[in-house]
């Protein structure tokens, strides 16, 4: 690998170690966040999703493992082993547990997966067995999408199978207000609100959802920082 950075700086000794490290293994299939959010969802049944979501966030940020590599001037990762990668059974999981012998020796993008591994994730993935976004996905769509996608004529692709993830985040408000002042925001936001009010229910609990959100990625900074 070219011992220069796009900008003709020569890479320091430190960047090159943290490369190799980068690569040294396979990458790996991790359980933590599975259980963790399926911890959250049985425990909040009976509440609003946009809550129940919320409140899986700030589970997952509180008991997520803490990893600090070797040589990192910046920290935090969603998982132990680096270029790994945790799962998400909230939308979707049966594609994943049918490759699990197959993952580790596939041409493309192939993971470890551990025995253990697989017997945590199949445990979690239990309970969302009915309640995953592709299956509600899948109750939309009429029957002739659904079969020409058995027979592979058409994919909705990752956004079937996974979160959207494409977000545009402004972050000269969290640079220039901070985590607490945007969360003052919504507190003070949600003080206005009036149970009169047609929107009273889904605004107030918006605003109840970015306070915890908030809040947990307040405690999850706290949490590096010890």
């Amino acid at each position: 690998m070219d011992q220069k950075l796009l900008t003709g700086i020569e890479k320091s000794p430190r960047i090159q170690k943290l490369i190799d490290h980068l690569y040294a293994n396979m990458p790996q299939i991790e359980a933590d966040r599975a259980e963790l959010m399926t911890e959250s969802f049985k425990q909040t049944e009976a509440e609003p999703m946009i809550l129940r979501k919320a409140k899986a966030f700030a589970h997952i940020l509180k008991n997520i493992p803490i990893t600090i590599r070797p040589l990192e001037l910046i920290v935090g990762a969603a998982t132990k082993e680096p270029r790994s990668c945790q799962t998400f059974p909230e939308f979707s999981f049966d594609w994943l547990e049918s490759e699990f012998e197959t993952l580790a020796t596939r041409s493309a993008d192939p993971f470890y997966i551990s025995e253990e591994t697989k017997a945590r994730l199949k445990k979690a993935n239990s309970y969302w067995a009915g309640k995953t976004t592709s299956e509600l996905a899948t109750e939309y769509m009429a029957p002739e999408a659904r079969l020409a996608i058995e027979h592979n004529f058409f994919t909705p692709g990752n956004y079937f199978y996974n979160g959207v993830g494409h977000v545009t985040v402004d972050y000269g408000k969290v640079l220039n207000k901070g985590l607490k002042g945007i969360r003052q925001e919504a507190e003070n936001e949600l003080k206005t609100c009036n149970i009169a009010d047609s929107n009273f229910a889904k605004k107030s609990r918006f605003l109840e959802a970015v306070i915890i959100s908030l809040d947990a990625v307040i405690e999850y900074a706290l949490r590096y920082s010890l």
